[in-house]
């Protein structure tokens, strides 16, 4: 969190705001989240115009006038948000803690990147390989759901860990994950070749509506609050499952558990209506 939806909320709000504007003075802290490092972020993006605003899964990039590009990932919490001038000159001291990076336009308007859990990344990159890596995106125009339903029929992986994979499609992160099964009536630890392929298409030809419905609601806000658009609102989209444990299913008024994919600190959360959703043991493909 946040996923594609939040992303593509902040960079359509942000797009107006600093496409063709010059950067006048860079500046960052914390090293484990200012990629390459501190210097080179400063050195590639300080004295550059921004020329579009541009996003690819969960990814936020901004190509610049040198054929760098200024890449930011937010994270958990992280939000980027652009501030008028204020008259004064630049103080790194005077900023609030979560304050990790500061992007001061020509005009005195400031890009500012804050970060209280400091899981977001700011940086920089000439290529960006991360592209090439990436499978098909939902919201693509020759999005294929046949294809993706075919390769998930060939996935010995529970169906979520599935669909959470980035290089199988892109953009589905724990909520949207979570959404998709659920709409489906899929149990999000059933293994990917034991559903029926019917059930796969189902599944599949839920993930473009999904995003679509959320990107329009500016994205989802859970109960912890760490999701902010740029112009510090909650997302108004409000899932079905994900983060919804003990709740009663929108469908069939049973209580929403909660389950775990995964050991250690790779576990994903994940959320499931027990009676709409139910585990089987062993499916015959059709």
């Amino acid at each position: 969190m946040p996923e594609l939806p939040e992303a593509e909320t902040v960079r359509r709000q942000l797009a107006p705001q600093v496409v063709g504007a010059r950067i006048a003075q860079s500046w960052a802290r914390l090293p484990r989240i200012t990629i390459p490092s501190i210097e080179e972020f400063v050195q590639t993006t300080q004295g550059q115009r921004i020329l579009d605003a541009r996003r690819r899964g969960k990814q936020i990039y901004f190509p610049l006038e040198n054929e760098a590009h200024l890449l930011v990932h937010l994270g958990m919490t992280g939000r980027l948000h652009v501030e008028p001038p204020n008259g004064h000159a630049f103080d790194a001291a005077a900023l609030p803690k979560h304050v990790h990076a500061v992007l001061r336009f020509e005009d005195g308007r400031q890009l500012v990147f804050t970060d209280p859990r400091t899981f977001g990344v700011v940086g920089v990159a000439r290529d960006l390989p991360f592209l090439e890596k990436m499978g098909p995106e939902p919201l693509d125009e020759d999005f294929d759901e046949e294809a993706l339903a075919r390769k998930l029929s060939k996935r010995g992986t529970k169906i979520k860990a599935a669909i959470l994979d980035q290089g199988l499609v892109a953009g589905l992160g724990n909520i949207y994950a979570d959404e998709v099964c659920f709409l489906a009536g899929v149990h999000p630890e059933q293994r990917a070749c034991d559903i029926q392929l019917r059930k796969l298409r189902l599944l599949v030809s839920h993930m473009r509506p999904v995003l679509q419905r959320a990107i329009e609601a500016r994205g989802a806000t859970l109960k912890d609050g760490g999701y902010q658009d740029t112009f510090g609102e909650y997302g108004e989209y409000h899932p079905h499952v994900y983060g919804n444990t003990g709740l009663p299913c929108p469908n069939c008024s049973t209580r929403i558990k909660r389950g775990v994919l995964g050991p250690g600190r790779s576990a994903r959360s994940y959320h499931f209506c027990p009676k709409c959703q139910k585990l089987k043991t062993s499916v015959r493909k059709s």
